[in-house]
């Protein structure tokens, strides 16, 4: 089963770190494939691409994306792709295929699209707004802020904490048995009618293996619980809270949950492996850990205010939690550090049929988001894309 953050885990023992898939992929940069990367305009080259697309291919940089992205819709599970490209806050956009299989529709950078975990990252924007508040504090015991008492929420006598939640070091189980155990279980769309009360029985049920704090572990759990304790503090929805202190800031007018009046045609529909079209995963009780769907427009928005920590409740969720800037947590954003010594701050997200991923390079002032609507394997495409940009932004003034 794949439910969110398809592509992130982190295990740690003592001060050695087993990566995660994303971030082994960065120690294997190969810049050897941009050389000679200019900005987004230059010498023409011929299209000779098998899927549909709107890439110019006026230029180096062009061409460089379409190889990419050609290589990555070489998955038979391919189905439509778009990409944003920040590189010194100069923007380019490339898409591929079609928003349903079969419907010869090309996406474009207002298509949307499901990014499932890739909402983490607003979260953790969203924690760092309500210790700003003096809400919620970082240190805090998780009980602190649960209406029923959990004496299993303790490893030999140390609590959750809050900031636990938010750099998956709470052993908090990934998935409660809950979820699929229950009659009503639907596998097309697992969390749909998956209510507070299931998570707190969930959270009920749990036993604490070790400490808390000390080894990281993906939890959606975890950052669904966060949600509930923010709404509650608030006394205002999860998305109320996202439009507030994000979307509206930083003019994010396409990042939605509820794009059911949408037509048909604005929306990068979820395939599976079969290219068959699936339903959209639907998290009205527990937002927090993967309801946010968006397109690359609104997230090349994202990545900039991200990039400048245009926000102080940006700027915290930014600062290390957990591990280290080689390696290691902030606020819901995994972070590292590149061999050519850039930090990075990324995210990335899976639900049954779509995939998304997002990397920022605030020293570059660079980015890029990925938005897939089907199962294809985007690893090495995220490592070409980080070897591109980085490449690119070092020949920039």
């Amino acid at each position: 089963m794949n439910y969110f953050g398809d592509n992130i885990s982190i295990k740690t023992m003592g001060s050695a770190m087993i990566k995660p898939v994303t971030q082994i992929r960065r120690s294997l940069f190969t810049v050897a494939i941009i050389l000679g990367v200019s900005a987004c305009y230059g010498q023409a080259v011929v299209n000779t691409t098998r899927f549909a697309n709107d890439n110019p291919l006026r230029t180096r940089l062009d061409s460089l994306i379409d190889q990419s992205v050609q290589r990555y819709l070489q998955d038979k599970r391919a189905v439509g792709i778009s990409v944003g490209i920040l590189i010194k806050d100069k923007t380019c956009f490339y898409n591929y295929g079609e928003t349903k299989a079969g419907n010869n529709k090309l996406p474009g950078n207002s298509t949307f699209y499901e990014i499932g975990s890739t909402t983490k990252a607003f979260t953790g924007i969203l924690l760092g707004q309500t210790v700003l508040d003096k809400k919620i504090g970082l240190d805090d015991d998780i009980r602190k802020y649960l209406k029923e008492a959990y004496p299993n929420l303790e490893y030999k006598g140390v609590p959750i904490r809050v900031k636990d939640l938010a750099n998956h070091t709470s052993r908090i189980t990934r998935i409660f048995p809950n979820m699929w155990e229950r009659p009503e279980y639907d596998s097309l769309n697992p969390l749909h009618d998956y209510t507070r009360q299931l998570l707190y029985e969930g959270l009920h049920n749990m036993k604490m293996d070790t400490f808390p704090g000390k080894i990281s572990s993906y939890s959606n759990m975890a950052v669904a619980l966060l949600g509930t304790l923010l709404e509650d503090v608030y006394g205002q929805p999860y998305f109320s809270l996202v439009s507030k202190n994000i979307l509206e800031p930083f003019s994010m007018t396409d990042t939605r949950v509820d794009i059911a009046a949408l037509p048909a045609d604005a929306i990068a529909w979820p395939h599976n492996e079969n290219r068959q079209v699936v339903p959209l995963w639907d998290l009205p009780y527990l937002p927090a850990m993967g309801a946010l769907r968006s397109t690359t427009r609104d997230l090349i928005r994202f990545i900039k205010a991200n990039n400048t920590d245009a926000s102080p409740a940006i700027a915290l969720s930014h600062q290390l939690t957990y591990g280290t800037n080689q390696e290691g947590m902030g606020m819901n954003w995994f972070k590292h550090t590149t061999p050519e010594g850039y930090q990075v701050l990324e995210h990335g997200g899976g639900t049954g049929g779509s995939r998304s991923s997002l990397e920022c390079f605030p020293v570059l002032h660079s980015g890029f988001v990925i938005l897939t609507n089907s199962l294809a394997n985007r690893n090495k495409l995220e490592k070409e894309l980080a070897a591109i940009v980085i490449a690119q932004a070092q020949t920039l003034p």
